[in-house]
């Protein structure tokens, strides 16, 4: 879910700069993670012919229509977030 909110919040995004927000993943997980959403019909990644290559990511309309599902399921945490506090 995260790295589908960063995508969000760009048209087009590189594999660094999404590697540099979220800074506890691992190059490896990232990887996986992002053929994974690509396969999954979420996020496009397109190639520039470029030395070094220049690879970017973004959300498909798919994608896209994810987002407001993921920020209900944000803004509910965070409005019930003390219900589950106190039990710990």
């Amino acid at each position: 879910m995260l790295i589908l909110c960063i995508l969000s919040e760009n048209e087009a995004t590189r594999f660094s700069s999404i590697g540099r927000a979220i800074p506890d993943i691992s190059p490896k997980v990232l990887s996986e993670t992002l053929r994974n959403l690509e396969a999954d019909g979420l996020v496009s990644r397109k190639i520039y012919p470029e030395v070094p290559p220049k690879v970017e990511y973004s959300l498909t309309a798919l994608g896209k229509s994810l987002i407001p599902v993921i920020g209900g399921l944000i803004s509910w945490a965070a409005a019930n977030y003390s219900a589950f506090a106190e039990k710990k």
